[in-house]
């Protein structure tokens, strides 16, 4: 889509956009259609990333700061599409830092949450999908459609409608039908359909279904990491986390609850670009390491972690009450890999009993959080029983989504 005033435009700042594997690139001003895949990597291909013109975007903003607009397009000069409507998702993002007093006191670490649950639908998928969406239709997609367990389908849904387009196509595992996911995707306009036992199946399915339609760009597939719009919007976390604490004070740990891994890598990101601008420098301050969690019932990244691959393999999921961990594979494993080793990070597993456990510490504490975000908190005590993570340490658990999401999925 050509820039214009008042009409949704690629950011011209973005300088290319590259294989996240082989470095190849893409001249980002050539789009005609929706970006997908790399076309260097055997079938399907492998995540692309958005690069800017760095050099440029610390000229623009200089010393005064970001912008002005709501929630995260304050990141506008960072963020890949721009001129969505003032009404488009002003409600995302912008969720403070806070620290818990009483699991401080149990923990023996200085424990800040970071809850992702106040965003429109209820967890931090929002961040992403908005990004995607508007970064989609900006290269003409006309509709779009993702497999999912919960939340990605939601968002997916509610910023197609608020973009007036036809109903997302969302595809849900067989024993989702009637559940929370669903009924929450179809009021906010979804075409929902359902296959196969989980989200690998369901997306064999999608993608079998409609590969003529996918393949001329008439319908976008919207899974995790198959397009950079979703990184560029979790990438946001990233850039609050330094407002919030400081480039002098950024926590020791980051504990990120890991399915596709979208946020941990995007996070990572975020830091990299700020160094880059000159906010951060890493010779003065010290970076986060990143600790990427997954069930112990499925583990594919903690596996591949403590292997010493360079990339995930798929597992055989045994199955998880956090929905959002029941990935099997994960596309962008060599990115997810990376960000913990160049962090100094770590992966962790952690039981199916610690998880529910945290999630009602959680709960006794007055923090609505869902088994996702609960699996961080199992992780942090299985780090300092180990003494990995020492006393008086500065720690951040992302909170991925709010408490109903999985109250919600218990009751289908």
């Amino acid at each position: 889509m050509v820039e214009s005033e008042g009409r949704i435009h690629l950011n011209p700042d973005i300088a290319r956009v590259v294989c996240s594997v082989t470095g190849s690139e893409t001249e980002a001003k050539q789009f005609s259609r929706p970006l997908g895949l790399c076309g260097c990597c055997p079938p399907p291909g492998k995540p692309l990333v958005v690069v800017y013109e760095l050099d440029t975007i610390r000229e623009r903003l200089g010393d005064t700061g970001w912008g002005t607009d709501p929630g995260i397009w304050r990141y506008g000069a960072l963020l890949p599409v721009l001129g969505l409507p003032p009404s488009y998702a002003p409600d995302v993002g912008l969720t403070q830092a806070v620290r818990s007093e009483s699991l401080t006191r149990e923990n023996g670490v200085d424990l800040y949450l970071k809850n992702e649950g106040s965003n429109p639908t209820g967890s931090f998928k929002d961040r992403g999908l908005a990004v995607g969406i508007a970064l989609g239709v900006a290269c003409g997609a006309k509709r779009f459609c993702l497999p999912t367990q919960g939340n990605a389908g939601v968002a997916a849904a509610l910023f197609s409608t608020r973009l007036s387009l036809p109903g997302c196509l969302v595809y849900m595992p067989e024993n989702y039908r009637g559940g929370l996911y669903h009924r929450e995707a179809e009021l906010f306009g979804a075409e929902v359909r359902f296959a196969g036992a989980n989200i690998a199946a369901a997306g064999k399915v999608m993608r079998e279904a409609h590969a003529d339609e996918l393949a001329s760009g008439q319908l976008v597939d919207m899974s995790t990491f198959f397009e950079p719009g979703r990184l560029e919007g979790k990438k946001t976390m990233g850039f609050e986390i330094v407002e919030d604490f400081g480039p002098g004070k950024l926590p020791d740990w980051i504990i990120y609850p890991t399915g596709g891994g979208t946020g941990l890598v995007g996070i990572w990101k975020a830091f990299q670009e700020l160094i880059a601008l000159g906010r951060l420098d890493p010779t003065e301050h010290s970076l986060p390491r990143m600790v990427a969690v997954q069930s112990e019932n499925c583990a594919p990244v903690i596996e591949a972690f403590h292997r010493g691959l360079d990339h995930v393999e798929p597992v055989e999921s045994e199955g998880t009450v956090a929905d959002g961990l029941d990935v099997p594979g994960a596309i962008m494993g060599h990115g997810i890999l990376a960000t913990i080793r160049e962090s100094g990070g770590t992966a962790v597993a952690v039981s199916e009993v610690a998880i529910i456990d945290a999630f009602r510490v959680l709960g006794r504490n007055g923090i609505a959080a869902s088994y996702e975000g609960a699996a961080t908190l199992a992780a942090l005590r299985k780090l300092r029983a180990d003494g990995l993570v020492a006393v008086g340490s500065r720690v951040l658990l992302l909170l991925t989504a709010n408490h109903f999401v999985s109250l919600g999925r218990e009751s289908t």
